[in-house]
This record gives C-alpha cells, sequence and structure tokens, in this order.
C-alpha cells in the first residue's frame, strides 16, 4: 500500500512541475513583454515553488524506499523535513513579496495591463488545476506542495483582479494592496505547516489523539490494572507510533495474547496507531514473570 501511495503522489508532483516550469517560461516572457513587474515577481515566486515540488518529489521518493537494518522505522521521516523545508521557503517568498508591495506602495508602476491579465489568466487556469490535483492529501509533504501551489493560483487572481482595477479606474495602487493580502494568508497557511513539521520532530503526541482518553480505553480492558511510561508520537504525518508498560492480573503470556489484539484493535480504529511496542508487567508474578516479556506489534 506505501508503494502504490507513493507512486500517485509521486506522479501528481511531476505533473505539478512540468506545469510550474511552463508558466515560469510564459510569465518571465510575458513580463517583459508588458513591463510587468508584478509577473516578474511573480516568475520568481513560482520558481521557488517548483524546487520545493522537486523537493517534494525527492522526499517521497525517499519516504518509500522499505526500511532495512541501517533504518528500522523505514525513511518516513524525509516527508517531515521536506515540509520542514518548504515551510521555510514559503517564509522567505513571503518576505519577498512584502518587501515588493512596500515599495510599489509609494511608486505603482506603469504596465501594459492587457498583456499582463492575458499571462496572469494562464497561470490562475494551470496553477489552479495543479492544486486541484494536490488538494485533500493527509501528507504533510503533499500539503506543502499544495500550499506553494495555492499561493501561486491566489497570485494569479489577484494579478488579474488588479489588473481589471486598474483598467476601470487607472489606479495602479491596488496591484500592491492585494499583494499584501496574500502575503498574509501564505504566511498563515507557512506558519501552521512549520509548527505541524516540529511538532513531530519533538514527538509530540498527534494532535488528532487525546491522551487521556486512550489510556481510558486502555484500562478499560478485561485483566488490565495499570499503566504507565505511555508514549504516544508521529514518525510521520500518516504513521502513529505507541509504547507502554500494562500493568495486569495474573495471567500466562498466552493469555496477554487477548489483550494485545483487543488493544491494538482499539488504537487503530480509535486513533489511527499502527506501530504499537507493549510490555505486560504483573506485580503479583515477581522476577522471571509476566513483566519480562515484550509484545512488539507492527500494523503496516
Amino acid at each position: 500500500m506505501q508503494e502504490a501511495c507513493g507512486t500517485e503522489s509521486r506522479g501528481k508532483l511531476k505533473l505539478a512541475i512540468i506545469l510550474t516550469s511552463t508558466i515560469i517560461v510564459v510569465e518571465v516572457i510575458g513580463g517583459l513583454i508588458s513591463n510587468s513587474l508584478a509577473l516578474l515577481t511573480d516568475a520568481a515566486h513560482v520558481f521557488m515553488d517548483a524546487l520545493a515540488l522537486g523537493l517534494s518529489f525527492s522526499a517521497i521518493t525517499i519516504a518509500c524506499k522499505p526500511l532495512d537494518e541501517k533504518a528500522t522505522f523505514g525513511y518516513h521521516r524525509a516527508e517531515i523535513f521536506a515540509a520542514l523545508i518548504n515551510g521555510v521557503l514559503l517564509v522567505i517568498v513571503v518576505i519577498f513579496i512584502l518587501r515588493e508591495a512596500i515599495e510599489r506602495l509609494s511608486s505603482p508602476p506603469e504596465i501594459k495591463t492587457f498583456e499582463m491579465l492575458g499571462v496572469a489568466t494562464f497561470g490562475l487556469a494551470v496553477n489552479l488545476f495543479v492544486t486541484l490535483t494536490l488538494r485533500g492529501h493527509h501528507d504533510l509533504n503533499i500539503r506543502g506542495a499544495y500550499l506553494h501551489v495555492l499561493g501561486d493560483t491566489l497570485s494569479s487572481f489577484a494579478v488579474i483582479i488588479g489588473g481589471v482595477v486598474i483598467i476601470l479606474t487607472g489606479n495602479h495602487i491596488v496591484d500592491p494592496i492585494l499583494s499584501v493580502l496574500i502575503a498574509i494568508i501564505i504566511i498563515y497557511s507557512s506558519l501552521r505547516l512549520l509548527k505541524e513539521s516540529v511538532d513531530i520532530l519533538m514527538e509530540r503526541v498527534p494532535k488528532h489523539i487525546d491522551i487521556d482518553r486512550l489510556q481510558d480505553d486502555i484500562l478499560e480492558l478485561e485483566g488490565v490494572k495499570s499503566i504507565h511510561d505511555l508514549h504516544v508520537w508521529s514518525i510521520c504525518s500518516n504513521v502513529h507510533a505507541l509504547s507502554a508498560h500494562v500493568i495486569v492480573e495474573a495471567m500466562s503470556v498466552k493469555e496477554t495474547e487477548k489483550i494485545t489484539s483487543e488493544m491494538n484493535k482499539r488504537l487503530l480504529d480509535g486513533y489511527g496507531i499502527t506501530h504499537t511496542t507493549i510490555q505486560f508487567e504483573c506485580n503479583e508474578c515477581g522476577v522471571g514473570g509476566i513483566g519480562e516479556s515484550n509484545r512488539n506489534n507492527d500494523l503496516h
């Protein structure tokens, strides 16, 4: 299933890279012809995003590699590093957009509006198609790429709106105002992406998991007396893991298999946890009892 998912994601990213590169060429040519600094700036923005898409493509390719003796969890974390870098790149792009917008507020440039509108409309159509292609993925890496292209789509739309308003009013200050609004939207999404990436790298509890409710679900199992050293973290955005010491009543190792099975079912169905490491302990059993036994489960 992992390979199939990786193939689908890489196929979409490859198409996005090709189409995004086409936009760069068209916007550079169109910007030079129309004397539109907005288009040339957007081309630089799209170029940064093309690099980010390439990074995402490489990360997914690495993440799809099977686990080995040097990487026993596999290479899923490549996704998180790529998402983190994508978030940083988005912040850098926003800084350049804001700087350019501030300069334009004081001296809006003269442009050939109709030429600008034609190129911006082409960019909007292509970016919209790519955005819809990448939309809806839970993979943080794909989401990072999606946010890059979404920023391009908003930029193209803003250029079109600005061009229409300039034609109707002759007021060129509309362009930098729209740029600031786009920058605010992008920076919000970028910071959110960065926070989620850092949370995973810091091995924080996944945001969709209520650790108290999870512990209560485990304690409800027949034979379970208490639980300690409970740890829940994410290996990547869609692979979650748990380790715990579970104290049970006096029972045979074979009897703990039922608890293990039911616990894994609850963790998978209720919390999406696919990898568990459970150590059973029994206070009444003493040394050499069930406390010496480990249960390692990988539900991939």
